[in-house]
């Protein structure tokens, strides 16, 4: 079993809700989203709330870095300089390529 991801054994899937914290999901069950079929969704929630109790790092836990540079470039829900530096940091982008920066 992969330790940087844990799986159900029950039900052979990552529990999200052991990676982020439910008020980022409040209006969904966050057990009952997959991962994979449900990734532009929790990929871009994520994105959206900040690093709220290290959502970010998380997101590095269960997704390819290329996949969320994709969300942090085509996404215009990422707001704030700081927050958008801080994504270009943890992610390798120059900030001035996400489309709400403020230069």
């Amino acid at each position: 079993m992969n330790s940087a991801i844990n799986i159900s054994k029950k039900r052979n899937r990552v529990s999200l809700s052991d990676y982020f914290p439910k008020e980022i999901f409040w209006d969904v069950n966050l057990d009952e989203l997959d991962y994979k079929e449900d990734s532009d969704f929790v990929i871009s929630r994520v994105l959206d709330w900040g690093n709220f109790k290290n959502s970010w790092y998380n997101l590095k836990k269960l997704y390819p870095n290329d996949m969320i540079r994709y969300y942090c470039l085509n996404q215009s829900q990422i707001f704030g300089n700081e927050n958008i530096e801080f994504l270009g940091n943890l992610f390798n982008i120059n900030p001035e390529l996400f489309p709400r920066y403020i230069k």
